[in-house]
């Protein structure tokens, strides 16, 4: 074993954050025999990264759990050993790293970092459990969540260009649990799928054919209703015509009682009952207002137009007939606005 590598080894055992806190005072040393730099044998700490000019910087945290290194790159889980190279040159402090990962940028770059997830302090021990990976997301999205009051406001482009990274960190955190949520619930979906397929065509089926013995049983009461107020109407224009009889027979002048009319009574109104049957459950009959055909569309429309619902359909067909390069739609005004995408 070399001299180099008992020393790193020796650091290891001392302090597992040795290395970057000798990194952080003396930078210089990097890559010294003080502070060996070996690819594939990252080290304990805070560091960044980037990789080409125009690029922020990102907060790199790797730190060992369990015997395992675990590597966070703006909210991403890399390889210690792959990103190490590219970032042990850069040591950060813990404070700095927290400002970075809370939205606020870096003392000397002005670039908004994506927040990530908050590995253990220096000092805590590497014993953890095991992270569950909802709450390591959600960790990530509430730490990025807190830099959303800075702009509330947007006043110049500098803050706008802050504001796009911070977004742009955020869509993709949805993304990575939106992607994270579809692969846990697919092999259900497929699951799903398999059972839906052996049996949705017995349930669609047998509901077909209950819906059709409905649809028979629905005309046969609608059309007993509609001879009953057939009965009831043609009753009512006897007893009118029984009582005009009467008042014309009567002599001027006479004030006679009221004649009693002979009309045959209306039957009683049928009650809103049940069709029993003589298997299962019983079926209950009610009486609906439908609506038979629309014979005003601009008087129907007047007198829903106040109704929410409609306001907000008639407000989404009056944008896509804008997105469609339509201007002469009555009723709106139209304003100028610019839609970041």
């Amino acid at each position: 074993m070399t001299e180099q590598s008992i020393g790193a080894l020796a650091l290891k055992i001392v302090d597992p954050w040795k290395w970057w806190q000798t990194a952080l005072k003396d930078p210089s040393k990097i890559g010294s025999k003080d502070l060996p730099v070996h690819d594939s044998d990252p080290q304990q700490g805070y560091f960044r990264v980037r990789y080409s000019k125009d690029k922020p910087f990102e907060p790199v945290a790797i730190w060992k759990e369990d015997g395992a290194w675990l590597a966070y790159r703006a909210g991403r889980e890399v390889k210690a050993e792959d990103i190490w190279t590219s970032c042990c040159r850069h040591p950060i402090s813990h404070a700095a790293y927290e400002a970075a990962i809370d939205g606020k940028g870096w003392p000397d770059d002005d670039a908004t970092v994506a927040a990530q997830v908050k590995p253990p302090e220096p000092g805590i021990g590497d014993n953890s459990a095991p992270v569950d990976e909802a709450d390591v997301l959600k960790d990530q999205i509430e730490s990025a969540l807190k830099g959303i009051d800075a702009y509330k406001k947007i006043t110049d482009d500098a803050t706008a260009s802050k504001a796009q990274s911070l977004r742009n960190r955020l869509n993709e955190l949805s993304g990575d649990a939106d992607k994270k949520r579809d692969e846990l619930k697919r092999p259900h979906l497929e699951a799903g799928k398999v059972i839906d397929k052996h049996w949705m065509p017995l349930v669609k089926s047998a509901k077909e054919g209950a819906n059709a013995v409905k649809a028979a049983m629905d005309a046969y009461e609608t059309e007993k209703l509609r001879k009953r107020r057939e009965e009831e109407r043609k009753a009512e224009e006897a007893r009118i015509a029984a009582e005009a009889a009467a008042r014309a027979a009567q002599p001027e002048g006479e004030v006679l009682e009221a004649p009693k009319v002979e009309t045959q009574p209306a039957p009683p109104p049928e009650p809103v009952g049940q069709i029993r049957a003589t298997y299962g459950k019983a079926a209950s009959v009610s009486v609906k207002i439908v609506v038979d055909q629309v014979t005003d569309w601009p008087a129907l429309a007047t007198y829903m137009s106040t109704h929410p619902e409609c306001q907000d359909l008639l407000r989404k067909l009056a944008q896509r007939a804008l997105d469609a390069g339509r201007t002469a739609i009555p009723g709106i005004t139209t304003t100028e606005a610019a839609k970041v995408s």
